[in-house]
């Protein structure tokens, strides 16, 4: 694994830990759900930085975090062929 991969994949797991860590210090009344779809509300009409909770900023660390995951996954099953 090169340098390259090794510091995606320390970021894809950085925020994700840091979402999990934001969760916790959220509103506990909030649901995942609830969250979910202001974060998806946020994106869609393109009010990225605009998130008014804890809850709703972890969840988008968790899709930023999982969306790369996901890339350095391709990146590296691509390589094996």
């Amino acid at each position: 694994m090169r340098l390259e991969g090794m510091i995606l994949l320390a970021v894809a797991i950085l925020l994700i830990l840091l979402g999990i860590y934001l969760w916790t210090k959220g509103d506990s009344r909030e649901p995942f759900w609830e969250a979910l779809s202001k974060v998806m509300g946020n994106i869609l009409v393109w009010n990225l930085p605009v998130f008014t909770t804890f809850r709703a900023w972890s969840v988008f660390l968790w899709l930023i975090g999982i969306g790369i995951f996901m890339i350095f996954m391709w990146a590296k099953i691509s390589n094996w062929f």
